[in-house]
């Protein structure tokens, strides 16, 4: 899906990161035709790749691009991606990402797994986001004091720097 890159070129430099102690990420996109053989083989490099934070999206149509006419599927797909995922990958950052739903869909993709939240963007500082690219950042809702309530809810606390330094310690393999 990226425009003249290399998947083969993408995946060794993720290799390569890992080999020489950087944290990775590996994920996919769902709700763009992918097949459930599809999402197999994905979870299967994430695995290879030793990954420390694994993620799935649901794809959002972007106006300008070839693919902006293609109908949003819905995000059941993401949320029990995230519950294979925390099975799978106990030990693994799995991000609840806010460009996808914005603060709204947090809270059910924490309920089924995620335990990192990303995206996080302080408004009126001119940053955007990625599929959503400005949903619920002028509200503040895209901070950290806009996810803890959320958290809260869900009976989660927001990790300290400590523990934060901690997981890389305990994690790196």
């Amino acid at each position: 899906m990226r425009i003249e890159q290399s998947y083969e070129e993408r995946w060794n430099i993720k290799v390569f990161a890992k080999k020489i102690g950087m944290l990775v990420e590996e994920g996919l996109l769902t709700g763009i035709g992918d097949t459930t053989r599809d999402i197999l083989l994905s979870l299967k490099k994430m695995n290879d790749l030793k990954a420390d934070q694994v993620r799935v999206m649901t794809f959002v149509p972007q106006k300008g691009t070839p693919l902006e006419h293609k109908i949003a599927q819905s995000n059941i797909r993401e949320i029990n991606l995230i519950a294979v995922m925390r099975l799978l990958f106990p030990n693994k950052l799995i991000p609840a990402s806010l460009d996808v739903e914005g603060i709204n869909g947090l809270k059910e993709r924490l309920n089924a797994g995620a335990n990192v939240v990303t995206s996080i963007i302080p408004p009126k500082n001119g940053l955007a986001g990625v599929s959503q690219s400005t949903l619920d950042i002028s509200e503040g809702y895209r901070t950290v004091s806009g996810v803890v309530p959320i958290l809260n809810e869900c009976g989660l606390e927001k990790a300290s720097l400590n523990e934060y330094r901690n997981w890389i310690r305990e994690n790196l393999i």
